[in-house]
């Protein structure tokens, strides 16, 4: 689930190293054990190796030793549930306070503080990380901060961050700058984007074009999705409304954040957890995500939002309702992300869309 990945046993001048006290040799020893096949896996002694070189200041380690934490946390009826996940909040703070960028990462997704969120979104994107940059562009905006907002959203466009020019399209409409959004939604809906293509004819209209916009929205029509799975309808506009939070991230860290949730049935923070994305993106997406939807929107809470968790490098979208279901929940944190990672339809991108007739989380090949 996390990053403890480790092709071959270390040899034996690590082993020395890592009990003469080398940080990263502690690390290395403690990630083979921890991954290792049977009979050679020890998970307690890997956690103590990784804690110890967690305690030496490798911030690998700290990173590693908290997703050990949240693993743990996760299972249910468990003692140690609550002792667990601080002990896997603390070591994701201290990893991000050490510079490990993918803890600060998970600082940003799992705190309830916008100033906090932004901190983490500004040292990760300063750090490199890629899909930071648009959730920063996306906070900055919210925030009012515009001149800055863009910046980060051409920062995205320029490390290929998928959605950034759909995205910087809405926050020029919002400027009411029409002109300039009509570039990059062109270059998006040219890639067969049907909402992209929607919101262009949209701009053209607004622009005085009407017969290239006719165009375009014929275009639309073509290449939206026709129907959910039950018969609802799914035309762009039943889109609009319902799809309002599109998070570029990566798929298994959010996934643990989210579940870990979930401990001793405590579904509801995990719903909330959903909520606070979907409240922090109307603002900003005012309902357009410019992505393909899932089918079978839920019955109930007519008000539902729907999170579209994007990580472009792995090629998996998640699709989460707000008031997504026990079951469903329960069933994605018995979900084995690695797995879902090796046994993908085909090499494109993939869907990954809860189904409540078979009580089931679909894989979809696009």
């Amino acid at each position: 689930m996390a990053a403890l990945r480790v092709p071959g046993k270390p040899d034996q001048n690590i082993e020395l190293a890592a009990q003469a006290g080398d940080p990263g040799a502690m690390r290395v020893l403690g990630q083979y054990l921890h991954t290792a096949p049977e009979p050679h896996a020890d998970p307690e002694e890997a956690e103590r190796w990784l804690l110890a070189a967690a305690e030496a200041g490798d911030p690998e380690a700290m990173h590693e030793l908290s997703w050990v934490h949240q693993k743990r946390s996760m299972r249910k009826h468990h003692p140690d549930n609550q002792a667990d996940e601080a002990a896997w909040m603390n070591w994701s703070r201290r990893a991000a306070e050490a510079g490990w960028v993918d803890a600060m990462r998970t600082m940003a997704l799992i705190t309830a503080d916008t100033d906090e969120e932004e901190s983490w979104l500004r040292r990760a994107a300063d750090g490199g990380a890629r899909r930071e940059t648009l959730r920063l562009a996306d906070v900055l905006t919210r925030k009012g901060e515009t001149a800055e907002a863009e910046q980060w959203y051409h920062a995205a466009i320029a490390r290929g961050v998928a959605s950034a020019r759909h995205r910087l399209a809405s926050f020029l409409i919002a400027q009411d700058r029409p002109a300039e959004a009509e570039q990059h939604l062109r270059a998006e809906a040219e890639t067969g984007s049907w909402a992209a293509a929607g919101q262009l004819a949209e701009v053209l209209e607004r622009l005085g074009r009407a017969d290239e916009a006719a165009e375009w929205r014929a275009r639309a029509e073509a290449l939206s999705p026709r129907t959910y799975e039950g018969g609802v309808p799914a035309g762009p506009g039943w889109v609009e409304v319902i799809v309002t939070a599109v998070v570029t991230t990566a798929v298994v860290p959010f996934v643990q954040s989210l579940v870990a949730k979930t401990a001793d049935d405590a579904y509801g923070q995990a719903r909330q957890f959903i909520q606070r994305l979907v409240r922090r993106n109307r603002a900003t997406n005012n309902g357009s995500t410019g992505e393909d939807t899932p089918s079978s929107p839920p019955a109930v809470d007519t008000d539902a939002g729907l999170a579209v968790v994007q990580d472009p490098d792995a090629g998996i979208s998640l699709f989460l309702w707000s008031n997504a279901s026990d079951e469903a929940l329960r069933a994605l944190s018995a979900l084995d992300m690695d797995e879902l990672t090796l046994r993908r339809p085909d090499q494109g991108q993939v869907h990954l869309v809860w189904h409540p007739q078979s009580g089931t989380w679909h894989i979809r090949g696009h």
